[in-house]
């Protein structure tokens, strides 16, 4: 057998175990949010080998590998959760040691393979949850900072699609219980739940939903204030790490403690990040940049009445062309011991 026909078995084999421990951990949950892969389980598989053995999309995993090691912390049975941390754990290394043997990321890509092992933080403030809100650049590595930070802290990760994943969710069991609820469920035999809650998925269903609920507000700030609500609700529940979203100002606008922090990078770091992950010139890795930033931005400036990238506006800024994406982990740990010391 060829190296190449067994980088592929042993590839196979381990997306097997991470689908496995997906929907081990989607099962003894019961989260409300799903299986983070696909039902269809060779499909699933699939998927996941497809990552692994492409550099440019294996963050996409690695958002993946935290959205299990999220849902395995809500167990309720310790004995359970345990068991399926474990094996969490173990499937993690086993993800970094192939990553590791087969090249590993690339240096100009940087995408830094998130540290996913399910670490405990000692001596945790008792009084308050412990939040962080991480704004970036574009191509700065702020995800990887995010990411890798939640798991080392073993919190949870929240970014833009996982809390729209949440939203979508929330919508969907309301609505099916505000359809149901006021007949009695004997005289409704031919509800098809899938199908009502179905309606909720297109596009002309969710802005319908959302003008209702918020009062004829548009989309973009009716989805706002819905977030603010879950982001809330979650700060007087549990620890979190969030990136982007301007969360650093709904919570400050309710008086919610959190830790902001600013990811940036020089632009000429970023462009060849972006050349490299588009294969495009300097020119259009430039205007990639400069529209993602602008795009930050706006949302930023218009929700928060501020301006994004204002080192006034944040605890801490970091560059992460010096630090690196780890090091700039290990500066934010060294600044967290330090404020639970001062508690």
């Amino acid at each position: 057998m060829s190296d190449n026909d067994k980088n592929k078995n042993e590839a196979i084999e381990l997306a097997k175990r991470i689908y496995n421990i997906d929907h081990e951990a989607y099962k003894a949950s019961g989260s409300a949010l799903g299986h983070v892969f696909s039902d269809d389980r060779d499909a699933g598989i699939e998927e996941i080998v497809n990552c692994m053995e492409t550099p440019e999309v294996r963050f996409k995993l690695h958002q993946q590998l935290a959205l299990i090691g999220n849902m395995a912390h809500t167990i309720e049975d310790p004995i359970k959760r345990d068991e399926i941390l474990t094996e969490y754990d173990n499937t993690v290394k086993a993800f970094h040691d192939f990553i590791d043997k087969n090249g590993g990321p690339t240096k100009i890509l940087d995408p830094i393979i998130a540290n996913l092992n399910s670490l405990s933080l000692k001596n945790r403030m008792s009084d308050k949850h412990l939040i962080i809100c991480i704004s970036r650049s574009a191509a700065s590595g702020g995800s990887h900072v995010g990411l890798n930070l939640a798991e080392k802290l073993n919190i949870d990760y929240l970014d833009s699609k996982i809390i729209a994943k949440m939203i979508r969710t929330l919508e969907i069991t309301e609505d099916l219980n505000d359809a149901t609820s006021k007949i009695p469920r004997t005289e409704l035999p031919n509800v098809d739940e899938e199908l009502i809650a179905g309606r909720f998925h297109s596009g002309i269903g969710r802005f319908l939903h959302l003008r209702n609920r918020y009062h004829g507000l548009n989309r973009r700030d009716a989805s706002f204030f819905r977030m603010s609500e879950i982001l809330i609700e979650l700060s007087k529940k549990q620890d979190f790490v969030i990136v982007g979203r301007a969360a650093d100002r709904i919570l400050t606008s309710n008086r919610i403690p959190h830790i902001s922090i600013f990811i940036t990078a020089p632009l000429e770091s970023r462009m060849k990040r972006v050349q490299a992950i588009h294969n495009c010139d300097a020119r259009t890795a430039k205007r990639l940049l400069r529209v993602d930033d602008s795009i930050h931005a706006k949302y930023y400036n218009y929700y928060s009445g501020l301006k994004w990238g204002d080192a006034n506006n944040y605890d801490l800024c970091l560059n992460s062309a010096s630090y690196g994406i780890d090091g700039c982990v290990d500066l934010i740990m060294n600044m967290i011991k330090g404020e639970e010391v001062s508690q």
